[in-house]
């Protein structure tokens, strides 16, 4: 195990409170980075409405939320993009969600640039340490690392986790390969080539596929759990980012871009195409695409426009454009209990 140290100072900065304004805090809520705030903003996920926010050290590009909603996960990555230089930043900050207060914020000491994060259900935090290439295991009550696990392969971004907690699947940006990594055994099952750089990765709700981003070749491609061998490939007009699936695992939304300009699409699983496709108005560079859990529809950040549109997933069409602080990326949603 590698050196870290704890931090209890507090850095931020809460521009609006629920107890400020004299209501009580929200029951369901949305994280959303900021990556030159830098920090976090907490909305109420029913009007979309910010609830409070929080500062951070340099650029965090993602968050997640505990499973009862009361403590947001946030890791400072830095000021590049994936693989290139910049700062090698190594805090991961824990915030209450009723008034983004820290309640910790932990050296990460040589698993630098934390990017990814995931929470189990065994309330374990996952985080991908990029210049490590390695999944850190994070206990949040006792605010310890308490393990790794090796990607062997370099520039490990992002992480999907199964439904059952069992595996990991971690997309290695520029190795043009998804690592599969045992959770309880800590270890490297399987390297699974890729053939062009792919970036983001997700699990469909049923388990059965882990499934990435191949932008050079301007497809998506589903990969079976069962073998770490490819299914199909889906393709798109345009050069795909990040995807996830609706709630029932019937069809896969993906953000990405074309000619300049972010394109969404949505595509029917069981019949392996796009049936719809929307860029009206959705900026130039996603950040992120998230599926509300409480009502489906589809929210993609856009960095340069600070802001985060909302598609409704049946019609494909924008119904709501949040504005938000500067340089919008990864969301989450999460009950309060």
């Amino acid at each position: 195990m590698r050196s870290l140290s704890i931090l209890l100072a507090t850095v931020l900065v809460p521009i609006l409170t629920s107890s400020a304004i004299g209501a009580p805090p929200p029951s369901r809520i949305m994280a959303l980075v900021n990556k030159h705030l830098p920090g976090i903003t907490i909305y109420d996920a029913d009007t979309l409405k910010p609830v409070c926010q929080a500062t951070t050290g340099i650029a965090p590009h993602e968050v997640a939320l505990s499973a009862d909603g009361r403590f947001a996960y946030v890791p400072v990555y830095g000021s590049s993009g994936v693989g290139k230089p910049g700062t090698d930043e190594h805090m991961f900050h824990i915030f209450q969600t009723s008034d983004c207060k820290q309640v910790a914020a932990i050296d990460t000491g040589e698993y630098k640039r934390p990017h990814c994060v995931l929470v189990g259900k065994s309330g374990t935090v996952y985080v991908t340490a990029e210049i490590a290439a390695a999944v850190i295991l994070i206990d949040p009550k006792t605010q310890k690392i308490i393990g790794e696990i090796p990607t062997g392969s370099h520039t490990s971004h992002m992480i999907a986790l199964s439904p059952d907690e069992s595996r990991i699947y971690s997309s290695n940006v520029q190795s043009k390969t998804v690592s599969v990594l045992d959770v309880k055994a800590r270890k490297l099952i399987a390297t699974v080539p890729t053939g062009s750089e792919n970036q983001r990765i997700t699990i469909s709700p049923d388990g059965k596929w882990f499934v990435t981003s191949l932008g050079p070749e301007s497809k998506i491609a589903f990969f079976r759990t069962s073998d770490n061998q490819l299914d199909f490939t889906i393709p798109v007009e345009g050069t795909p980012f990040v995807a996830k699936f609706s709630a029932d695992g019937r069809f896969l939304f993906d953000a990405g871009t074309h000619n300049h300009q972010i394109a969404a699409w949505k595509i029917d699983v069981n019949n392996r195409k796009v049936i719809a496709t929307s860029s009206e108005d959705l900026g130039h560079d996603p950040g992120s695409l998230e599926v509300d859990p409480f009502d489906g529809n589809v929210l993609i950040s856009d960095q340069p426009s600070n802001k985060v549109t909302v598609l409704d997933p049946a019609s494909w069409k924008t119904v709501k454009t949040i504005a938000t602080a500067q340089t919008p990326d990864a969301m989450a949603f999460a009950v309060v209990r």
